[in-house]
């Protein structure tokens, strides 16, 4: 779907404008949209109209703007489309306020809905709807000592966006103002690159500039509590690049992308195929003796165990699968959480190797 308009604030009120795009746009909506909220929406009604000469009355079908507060939501599977009914709360020359009208929500079909309160969740569910299209996988701040630009990379490389350009103005000759520079900088990475939707952000530059913003945007976050920075720390990453395509192939880049797709595909399977895949330390241990395993997801945290018992244990099974000819996918926790909703190591096991 696409949205325009304000920029939405947790716990505030606001107004967004939608155009949904396709009918799985429709069904987050539809699980988006409540009771007290307002639609405002162009629709047409039938108006009657009457000549002085003859007092014969006639109809036409005028379009109108419509603006409702909402008392009841309903999903038309078949058609995908959205019914909302309620009164109006503004009026025209056709429409009276205070009338109970419905007015219908549909693909390509523009329409503007208010919340009284939108809280984290809605914002998070609505923007990754705005992505469904176009997911993006990572974002990148290609910085150089005159400029940087933001720019978003779809899940499969083939679509670049390119978001925003900010300049470093010089103060002098030859001093640029970086705090200035750092802090338009930082105003743009909230705008374009949200972590609750995007799991990993890098930071491009051939000069030290990267590791000063890097230290700056941290720093930034933790000043003004910005959980969603600070929480994802390890998924903003460096590299010593000043081109797209560099960025791209550079190792660091290519293997996140990898760990995130292989742990989509886990939860897809445990979703549609749960006999297919095991989870937790026992189970995992079983499949291995029944040389069932053909890829090993584990956190780098459990390798890293500060027991020393528990880190030669994982370090083992590790060893053993690999010796008998599985893979192995490392992963930090964070990329796990983005993914997985408990505290797991897990394989994919196919039953008939077993």
């Amino acid at each position: 779907m696409k949205l325009s308009g304000e920029k939405l604030v947790p716990n505030q009120p606001g107004t967004i404008t939608i155009i949904p795009e396709k009918p799985d746009d429709l069904w987050l909506l539809f699980n988006l949209i409540a009771n007290d909220d307002v639609v405002s929406a162009t629709t047409t009604r039938k108006i009657q109209f009457s000549s002085d000469s003859t007092k014969k009355k006639s109809s036409s079908r005028v379009q109108v703007q419509l603006e409702i507060k909402i008392t009841n939501v309903d999903y038309a599977k078949d058609c995908s489309i959205i019914r909302v009914r309620g009164k109006t709360i503004t009026s025209n020359e056709y429409v009276n306020p205070g009338t109970f009208h419905t007015l219908e929500l549909e693909t390509k079909k523009e329409f503007k809905l208010t919340k009284k309160l939108w809280d984290e969740e809605m914002i998070r569910i609505l923007k990754e709807g705005s992505n469904q299209n176009g997911k993006y996988d990572l974002g990148i701040i290609l910085m150089k000592n005159t400029f940087a630009e933001i720019l978003l990379v779809d899940n499969n490389a083939t679509s670049i966006t390119h978001c925003a350009t900010i300049r470093n103005e010089k103060t002098s000759k030859n001093n640029s103002n970086l705090g200035k520079f750092f802090d338009n900088l930082f105003v743009s990475f909230r705008k374009y690159i949200d972590m609750n939707v995007i799991p990993y952000v890098v930071i491009a530059s051939k000069d030290s500039i990267k590791d000063d913003f890097r230290a700056y945007l941290l720093l930034e976050a933790h000043k003004r509590k910005i959980k969603f920075i600070e929480r994802n720390i390890s998924c903003i990453l460096m590299v010593n690049h000043n081109n797209i395509k560099d960025i791209l192939s550079d190792k660091v880049v290519t293997n996140m992308n990898t760990n995130t797709k292989v742990l989509e595909q886990f939860m897809n399977m445990v979703i549609n195929k749960s006999d297919w895949v095991c989870y937790g330390t026992k189970s995992v241990e079983y499949a291995h003796e029944l040389l069932a395993i053909e890829t090993l997801l584990i956190t780098e945290e459990l390798l890293e165990n500060k027991d020393i018992n528990l880190k030669k244990k994982y370090s083992k099974l590790k060893k053993l699968v690999q010796e008998t000819g599985g893979k192995i996918v490392q992963f930090s926790d964070v990329e796990r959480d983005k993914t997985c909703a408990d505290d797991w190591n897990c394989c994919n096991f196919d039953v008939s190797y077993s």
